[in-house]
């Protein structure tokens, strides 16, 4: 265990920088690996998770700065498979 000077209190850790925009689109059940691997390989982007499973509604955890390079990247997708934003704070 870290010396008391060094852990941080439970108020700290509250206060740390958390903002992300969510995005949430709804996709065809077959493309959410395919999508998500797609994240991955554009590391630090987005963090995705799946929603809805039955609705194959999927969501994005976007770094503020990161937001619009999620929006291009998720447009250039939408053009090659079925993605329909259901969530963008814009």
């Amino acid at each position: 265990m870290a010396p008391k000077s060094r852990r941080k209190s439970l108020h700290q850790i509250n206060n740390m920088h958390t903002d992300t925009v969510q995005i949430q689109v709804q996709v065809d059940r077959r493309d959410i690996s395919y999508i998500s691997g797609i994240f991955e390989m554009y590391e630090n982007l987005a963090i995705m998770r799946t929603i809805d499973r039955e609705k194959s509604i999927v969501e994005f955890m976007v770094a503020p700065d990161f937001i619009e390079d999620t929006r291009k990247l998720l447009d250039a997708l939408s053009k090659e498979i079925y993605i329909q934003v259901i969530k963008d704070p814009a």
